[in-house]
């Protein structure tokens, strides 16, 4: 599954957001903008689909031009693959009216529901237009946050940020949702691992987009951490195993049927005797759910990476993997 982070082509620095001067969303919006930005969103789609960043271009204003520089390139090729189809959906849309440009504004979902969420932007036209877009994705959809300015007669595009909304249509909320069901239940392992989806989804245009729940969600989180910390510190040297790997981290691995667990650890057997590392995995497999209850419990699968040194987060280090696949689901 390809996956990127969040890309911001024009850089916002934003203080409290205030409520705009006024604004009309998604059906209340007047037909002819709503068709002018429909154009836009389909242009952009479009570019991202065919890997033309001189057609994305076309969509900006001069200000996201000159900020976005000689990087359009390298950022149009980097998410090429994921807009396989020209298709695509939208969350919501907003338009705002201020006399005050310049300024920060904030519309707002809703404050009290589930999945109600805010938008914070810089008001650098008289008008703007909020197009919150959703990729097309089959296991995991992007949000496109697209902020319009208008200019004159034309509507131009003055943001442009794109990051995980969702995978197997679970967003953030929902992933926090399953994580305290799994953390009722004493499944600290998968708490922990919806709490680190959830942390990929819920920020898609980082300060910008905020569920209201933002703050609940890290406050669950810090809870859930720290208490699998204490429980599972890691590195966890494997004792029952007789070559004693050191398990030295457990994360959730979006695949293209699901998102299962991954266990890395370090071996003392050279990654080039597959012989030796292969009976290693297979006593490690036998007592994975002892050492962390409910990790397989079900899951199709769970994966292993074995490397000889820990990877530092820069350079990709060799390793070699493994799967348990399991019978009950």
């Amino acid at each position: 599954m390809r996956k990127f982070h969040n890309v911001l082509l024009i850089g916002l620095t934003l203080l409290l957001g205030c409520s705009v001067g006024s604004s009309n969303w998604n059906d209340h919006i007047d037909a002819e903008s709503r068709a002018q930005i429909k154009a836009l969103n389909d242009k952009m789609i479009e570019a991202f689909n065919e890997n033309n960043p001189q057609k994305l271009k076309e969509i900006f204003s001069d200000k996201l031009k000159e900020k976005s520089g000689a990087e359009l390139d390298a950022f149009v090729a980097k998410i090429h693959g994921s807009f396989e189809s020209t298709k695509y959906s939208l969350l919501d849309e907003y338009k705002t009216n201020t006399t005050n440009v310049g300024s920060i504004g904030t519309v707002f979902k809703g404050v009290s529901g589930e999945y109600d969420y805010k938008v914070n932007f810089e008001s650098l036209t008289k008008d703007t237009y909020i197009s919150l877009v959703i990729s097309d994705g089959i296991a995991n959809k992007e949000l496109i946050t697209c902020i319009y300015g208008k200019y004159g007669d034309d509507w131009k595009m003055n943001v442009l940020k794109i990051g995980d909304y969702s995978y197997f249509g679970k967003t953030a909320v929902d992933f926090y949702k399953q994580a305290k069901e799994d953390y009722a239940k004493g499944n600290i392992i998968d708490a922990v691992d919806n709490m680190v989806m959830a942390q990929q989804t819920a920020a898609p245009a980082e300060q910008l987009f905020q569920y209201q729940k933002e703050p609940e969600m890290k406050e669950f989180a810090q809870k859930v951490f720290k208490e699998a910390n204490d429980k599972f510190p890691l590195p966890m040297k494997v004792e029952q195993v007789k070559t004693n790997p050191q398990i030295y981290n457990i994360s959730p691995k979006p695949m293209h049927d699901g998102i299962f667990p991954m266990v890395a650890y370090i071996s003392k057997i050279d990654l080039k005797d597959t012989v030796a590392l292969k009976k290693e995995n297979e006593e490690l497999k036998k007592v994975i759910g002892t050492l962390f209850p409910g990790i397989e419990k079900g899951k199709k699968f769970v994966f292993f990476q074995a490397y000889n040194e820990i990877p530092n987060g820069k350079t990709p280090k060799e390793h070699y993997g493994f799967a348990l696949v399991s019978n009950e689901q």
